[in-house]
This record gives structure tokens, sequence and C-alpha cells, in this order.
């Protein structure tokens, strides 16, 4: 495996590690919130804006790293039952196929991304956030899952 690989690795794996980390902040902010609701009726006010934020950012953090671990979801029952010829032929397309709409996600994503940096508008909640800084989840997750739906075609 090339240097550039090995760090692109790791760059992947950085980016699910920063994505379970957000979950389990996620799920401790969600359970302080309850106790914090019911036990002393004082709610925190900015748990569900920040998990809203974490639930978009953590599934493109992990996906191209899942994607290398072959962890995501198959439903093989036909295809086990098929010559491996045909089976290489379906994870060559599905290869193809994954790195085109993820190449397309990532360009729109760069584009709203942009429109929204320029713009400078914050995020709807009570909490003003750069509106571009949420949506930067999108497009970064989609070029490491693009690259390694090219690199999963070797």
């Amino acid at each position: 495996m090339s240097a550039l690989g090995k760090a692109f690795d790791k760059i992947i794996y950085a980016m699910a590690f920063l994505g379970g980390v957000m979950l389990m902040f996620a799920m401790a902010a969600v359970c302080l919130d309850v106790i914090m609701r019911y036990l002393f009726n004082r709610p925190l006010s900015w748990v569900l804006q920040v998990c809203e934020y974490i639930l978009l950012y953590a599934p493109f953090l992990a996906a191209a790293w899942v994607l290398r671990e072959d962890g995501h979801i198959k439903v093989d029952i036909v295809l086990s039952l098929t010559t491996p010829g045909f089976q290489r032929f379906v994870h060559i397309f599905s290869s193809i196929l994954g790195f085109v709409v993820m190449a397309i996600i990532t360009y729109y994503g760069i584009e709203v991304v942009r429109e929204l940096f320029v713009s400078d508008q914050p995020s709807l909640g009570s909490y003003r956030f750069p509106q571009y800084a949420i949506t930067m989840a999108v497009p970064l997750g989609s070029l490491a899952f693009a690259i390694q739906f090219l690199r999963r075609l070797r």
C-alpha cells in the first residue's frame, strides 16, 4: 500500500473516531438533559440543537471507514447463489455507481457550502452557528466516501 493510501486510511480512521466521540457526547448530553429536566426542572436548552448537528456529522464522518471495513449492510442472499464472476461484476458495478453518486453529492455539497459561506447565513436554532460549518459535513464525508469507492475498485 502506498504512503498516500496509508495517510488516507489514517484520515478516515480519525474521521470515524471523531464521529464516534460525537455520538458518545450526544448520548451523554441527552442523559444529562433528561436528569436536569426531571430532577431539577432545568433542561439544557442547547442539547437538542447540538445533537441534531451531531446526527448530521457522525454518519458522514464514519461512512468511508465503514466501507473500508466492508461493514455496510449487504443483502447477499441472492448474490451468494451466483458465480464468482458475476459477484465480481456486481462488486465493480456497485463501486462505480457509489463513486458517481458520492462525487455528485460532493460537488453539489461544495457548491451549497460555498454559497452559505458567501451569504454568511446563521443556523435557524436558538444558538447561532454559521450554516456553512454545519453543512460542511456533507461534502467532506462524501468526498472521503467517493475516494474509498475508487480504492475499492482495485
